[in-house]
């Protein structure tokens, strides 16, 4: 690891509140990964941007994590120095709301009703932070972050702050320009929603029975990343998985859901193997039985 010479170290192991060797598994929602070599907090966008630019400066890798969702980080763990988004303003504009990267979504789509604002209820769905959500497109119900984004403010580390506008972010169904474009690397340090006067209330009854249909029908109270797979098209990831007879099939201590087989459950102590080798046996048994090749929705990461 040629960034490990005594300078760069010094240096990340002086930064406010870091650990070394920090286990990951406790900060992603399938509670699975190892450790982060260093890890720390990020309160607000000034901090982010520090750390990100003297990482970047000095060669050392790089990685910001939101909620965890949508994640899969291996058993080794990450490389070089992680920093996890904490910061959760959150700003009203007439009708446009902004929230910090860090801020997740649901709490968002919440904050929104109360102040009497509406067309972000779909977001009580994305379990995700701003962040995590605008990297690739959440979405929900039939609604994209994409439908209701006006601004996105972020870092281009060694460059500076950075503003983009939607048509500058390539979105796309789980995907982004952050994710797997011409801003692989840049962050998002908060986001802008376009929003409309209206009935809170209402609103707050949606999210309740949206809530109720989710809790029905997927396994949110497990430990699990979300989707596993995009849905192709016109036809949906857990039907297919389902159908190919995998639904409880289990790798050591990870499941696909008996509730959702677009699903994948930690059911004690998985591994980022045992989920991965589920993944694959999923894609050669769709991709045998349906000549259909599933794409991952979930993002694998580390060594």
């Amino acid at each position: 690891m040629p960034w490990r010479n005594n300078s760069n170290l010094e240096w990340v192991r002086g930064l406010p509140g870091v650990v070394a060797d920090h286990p990951l598994a406790k900060h992603t929602s399938f509670n699975i990964g190892g450790p982060a070599d260093f890890f720390v907090e990020a309160t607000d966008a000034v901090a982010l941007a520090r750390f990100a630019d003297g990482a970047f400066e000095r060669g050392i890798p790089f990685r910001v994590l939101g909620a965890g969702t949508n994640l899969l980080i291996s058993d080794g763990g990450l490389e070089g120095l992680v920093v996890r988004a904490v910061d959760r303003e959150f700003r009203r504009d007439r009708e446009r709301v902004y929230g910090a990267s860090g801020l997740k979504m649901m709490r968002l789509a919440r904050l929104a009703a109360d102040a009497g604002l509406v067309g972000i209820e779909f977001a009580i769905g994305i379990p995700g932070t701003v962040g995590g959500a605008v990297y690739q497109d959440a979405g929900c119900w039939g609604r994209e972050v994409r439908d209701v984004l006006v601004e996105v403010s972020g870092h281009a580390p060694g460059s500076g702050p950075r503003r983009w506008r939607p048509a500058d972010l390539s979105l796309g169904y789980r995907t982004s320009a952050f994710r797997e474009g011409a801003l692989q690397g840049q962050l998002v340090t908060g986001a802008w929603f376009q929003l409309r006067t209206g009935d809170g209330e209402a609103a707050k009854r949606q999210m309740a029975r949206w809530t109720a249909e989710r809790l029905r029908t997927q396994p949110i109270k497990s430990k699990n990343c979300g989707s596993v797979f995009r849905n192709p098209d016109g036809d949906s990831a857990g039907r297919l998985v389902e159908a190919a007879g995998l639904k409880g099939a289990r790798r050591g201590g990870a499941m696909i859901s008996t509730k959702h087989s677009n699903f994948i459950e930690n059911t004690g102590d998985a591994t980022a193997a045992d989920v991965r080798a589920l993944i694959e046996m999923a894609c050669a048994e769709v991709s045998r039985r349906f000549a259909i090749t599933l794409e991952t929705e979930v993002e694998v990461v580390g060594r």
